[in-house]
This record gives C-alpha cells, sequence and structure tokens, in this order.
C-alpha cells in the first residue's frame, strides 16, 4: 500500500488489531508487508491484510485484519486475496474474526472450521 493508503487504513486497521487482543501495533503490521512475511490490500474505503500459513499439508490463506466498507471487503478485496492465495498454492482461505463473517461469508462457500477461544494469562 501507498503512505496515502496506509493513513487512510490506520483507523479500521488499528480498530481490527484492538479486536484481536492488541498483539501488534500498525508499525509492526507495516514491518511485516515490508519484508513479505504479509500482505496489504488497499481499495478505495476498505483495506485488509493478509498472511500465509505453512503446515506440512497445507497452505493457506489467512485473512488476518481487515476494515472500512463491508461490500468492497467481501466484494472485491477478498475474491482478488483468494484467486491471489490459489495461484501461490494456497488449499484453503480462513478468516478469525467475528462471528458476523461467518453469516456474511456463507454465500461465498466459507463454513466454520474451528471455533477459537481464549483466556487471558
Amino acid at each position: 500500500m501507498s503512505p496515502e493508503d496506509w493513513r487512510r487504513a490506520a483507523p479500521a486497521l488499528q480498530a481490527a488489531l484492538d479486536h484481536a487482543g492488541a498483539t501488534h501495533t500498525l508499525d509492526d503490521v507495516r514491518g511485516m508487508v515490508a519484508a513479505g512475511e504479509a500482505q496489504a490490500w488497499a481499495g478505495q474505503a476498505a483495506w485488509m491484510v493478509t498472511t500465509l500459513e505453512n503446515d506440512p499439508r497445507d497452505r493457506r490463506l489467512m485473512i488476518w485484519l481487515a476494515g472500512g466498507d463491508f461490500d468492497e471487503l467481501v466484494n472485491r478485496l477478498r475474491p482478488a486475496a483468494e484467486r491471489w492465495a490459489k495461484s501461490a498454492g494456497c488449499r484453503r482461505a480462513v478468516i478469525a474474526g467475528r462471528s458476523g463473517w461467518e453469516r456474511v461469508l456463507r454465500s461465498h462457500g466459507y463454513a466454520p472450521l474451528a471455533r477459537l477461544i481464549a483466556k487471558e494469562l
């Protein structure tokens, strides 16, 4: 993303980071993208950050952070990221996020895979 895209994306991506438990700062995310450890997707009014996850028998796209215009996220950025991931050898796409994603993306082929629960220590 361009510096202007990062400036515009900052509030939405920060909100996603806050919801995820503040495991990273925006500077951490920018650094991961710059190092090729994550991918940034910019739309007109929506932004998304993805990572590739590799296991011995699986490669998948993780849609990690997203914010902005929901329609643009679902209908433009998500399909673009999925096409890119398929060309990169990914077998599936996964999302760790709010339960609303499950409801909205059901018609796009997404289904529950597991439940993620957490406890503060």
